[in-house]
């Protein structure tokens, strides 16, 4: 229960942690109206809170809280300016909000609720997956690579529900969660943020590099071209990750995640060894963007952002080794791109 000194005079929010369940954050920590925005992997972005009537409440959302209205506005910065919409309990311990994932609540927990839930977690050091462990076979090398929604998170994922291979995602690296995501979830590219976070010893270490690295992305996001020099120390450490976990876990693998142009992924490709093979999925510019604005119809600007981002990738060249372009389309369904990456890999 919270008293009375536990509540801020500027807000209807009480102050303290937040703790986030169906969203791409941790938590909030509020205090007065601004909060700070906590990721798992350590990164923190300032966030600021209205209180006020904002428009007829998503219906889950309505049906879920029982308000009509909208009551809160949660504003932040990465790279551009976004806004989450909710709706906060009488009690003010809950907020409610509607996003791609579907509904996510933020409940407020005391000091030693918060340390019991940051104390939970995947090790780090051996991160649990649906796979058979077989260290003594080292199988096919897949990176599924291309611009923002183009379908590479789905097509790692359909080749181990189909195939058998482990599905290893380059997202969940960035955020310190356990990047073995379910083959039987309906949308990995979301289920990502559902991932448990990871714990252990060199947890810190990972989560400094990826800071700077989402200091890289937030620039991109911004319209602004990717830092090499942060690049490389990212992908670097992410490569030590991977390179460790296939000689732990064994068999096929395909790893889901964007490497922008041939020079990254010639670097990846120095730290991994020869056997790795880049799968470029590419898209008309036009089809991509239809694609990402029904995935994320709340969100023009975030369409926006994944379009800039996605404008930076770069197809396969004629002489580059172990890497092939696959032209997907809109009309193709999911198994259809997996049967042409099958093709074009001769499998």
């Amino acid at each position: 229960m919270v008293d009375e000194e536990g509540k801020s005079s500027n807000s209807i929010l009480h102050d303290g942690s937040y703790f986030a369940t169906g969203s791409w954050y941790s938590s909030i920590v509020v205090k007065g109206d601004t909060a700070l925005m906590m990721q798992p992997n350590g990164t923190a972005l300032d966030m600021k809170l209205k209180f006020g009537e904002f428009g007829e409440a998503d219906p889950d959302v309505a049906e879920t809280t029982g308000q009509k209205f909208y009551d809160i506005k949660l504003s932040f910065c990465f790279g551009k300016e976004f806004t989450e919409l909710g709706v906060v309990s009488e009690d003010r311990l809950r907020i409610t909000t509607k996003n791609d994932i579907g509904l996510s609540v933020l409940d407020w927990m005391s000091e030693e609720e918060v340390a019991t839930l940051e104390a939970k977690g995947d090790p780090i050091e051996a991160p649990p997956g649906p796979y058979k462990i077989q260290p003594d076979v080292l199988g096919k090398f897949l990176w599924i690579t291309g611009g923002a929604g183009v379908g590479k998170s789905t097509s790692a994922q359909l080749l181990s529900k189909m195939h058998g291979y482990v599905y290893y995602e380059g997202d969940c690296f960035a955020s310190c969660r356990n990047p073995y995501i379910p083959p039987d979830v309906q949308n990995p590219s979301l289920a990502q943020f559902l991932q448990k976070p990871l714990i252990g010893e060199g947890l810190e270490e990972r989560r400094e590099v990826c800071k700077r690295g989402n200091e890289m992305f937030g620039e991109m996001m911004a319209g602004g071209d990717y830092d090499k020099v942060k690049a490389e120390e990212y992908y670097e450490k992410m490569c030590e990750d991977i390179k460790r976990e296939r000689k732990r876990i064994g068999g096929d693998w395909s790893i889901a995640g964007v490497t922008f142009g041939q020079d990254l992924r010639n670097f990846i490709r120095s730290k991994l060894g020869p056997d790795l093979v880049f799968v470029v999925l590419n898209m008309e510019m036009e089809d991509l963007k239809e694609r990402i604005r029904i995935r994320h119809i709340r969100e023009e600007g975030t369409v926006d952002i994944l379009m800039s981002i996605s404008r930076l990738c770069e197809a396969a060249t004629e002489d580059e080794d172990n890497a092939v372009n696959v032209m997907i389309t809109n009309e193709m369904s999911k198994e259809d791109v997996i049967s042409k990456i099958l093709e074009t890999l001769n499998l």
